[in-house]
């Protein structure tokens, strides 16, 4: 995969809870029309672990339709056990997936023993690549450095990481036992531009599924070495991003992903619809800022 971004994409409902594919196909068209690397389909703002068993594999074929091999197509799978990510699997295994994503199971505090079993298990239940997803702010179980190297080592269809841990990129990077093309997805999204010039230059977020234009304009701006210009944009999705953290995060991103011509409800089902004033003051930041 070349260096850029990955958009995680958010996933449409309408109120019954039926996935919108159509909708879901615009999106994607649209963001590899700014220039994604690649599209991770149900990952953390995408809903993977909300959305029904009946629902959840149309995403995913909706996802490859729409790629149409234009791009990579990551497609998160992840769940408590290995028996139930085994579920998932099998009813997308037929799929022209680049791989499975996963964060560690999320219910309960595991050791690194189990975390790195559970990792061969669900590898060994697939024929498509899997990579890791780092996401202990929200499953309570850190992927380390370590456990990475030896899962390198142990598990052959392990072809990346998503994570926002600097600290171990810059040692994936420098390690030379590392593989080369070993995927190193960053998700830090405030240091995007400051980690760019050090290498660690594909990053992934859920933010930039409603900030296609100033995500393009960003990374042309880092790949001509205009980290000035860079700034402006990526303070502009950091101030977006920060404004629905404060009037509450799916409400904004719903209203926002609508504006761009995406319909459907984006979060879970148990979302308020949020204050009256969220639509204009989405609207106002979203025509601030140059999307709309």
């Amino acid at each position: 995969m070349k260096p850029g971004f990955v958009p995680a994409l958010g996933t449409p409902f309408d109120e019954n809870g039926k996935f919108l594919a159509e909708s879901y196909k615009k999106q994607i068209d649209d963001q590899i029309k700014a220039g994604c690397r690649a599209i991770l389909s149900m990952g953390s703002m995408g809903n993977q672990a909300m959305i029904t068993s009946d629902q959840y594999p149309l995403v995913a074929e909706a996802a490859v339709e729409a790629a149409a091999g234009r791009v990579p197509v990551y497609v998160g799978a992840m769940d408590c056990s290995i028996g139930k990510v085994k579920e998932r699997l099998a009813k997308m295994e037929h799929l022209a997936i680049d791989a499975f994503v996963f964060t560690t199971p999320y219910y309960g505090k595991i050791t690194n023993e189990m975390m790195i079993n559970y990792y061969k298990g669900i590898a060994a239940a697939t024929k498509h690549n899997i990579m890791l997803y780092d996401l202990a702010v929200t499953t309570q179980n850190k992927i380390t450095y370590e456990m990475v190297l030896q899962m390198i080592r142990e598990i052959p269809n392990l072809i990346g990481i998503k994570s926002a841990d600097t600290v171990m990129f810059r040692k994936l990077k420098l390690n030379p036992d590392v593989p080369d093309d070993f995927i190193m997805v960053y998700s830090g999204l405030d240091t995007f531009d400051v980690v760019y010039p050090w290498g660690i230059n594909t990053q992934l977020d859920g933010m930039l599924s409603c900030t296609p234009t100033n995500t393009r304009l960003l990374y042309e701006a880092m790949e001509k070495g205009d980290f000035k210009k860079a700034a402006v944009h990526m303070d502009n999705i950091l101030g977006l991003r920060d404004m629905f953290i404060a009037n509450s995060l799916w409400p904004c991103f719903t209203v926002a992903m609508n504006l761009l011509g995406y319909e459907g409800t984006y979060g879970p089902d148990y979302v308020s619809p949020g204050h009256e004033g969220v639509p204009a003051l989405v609207e106002e930041w979203m025509k601030r800022i140059g999307e709309i």
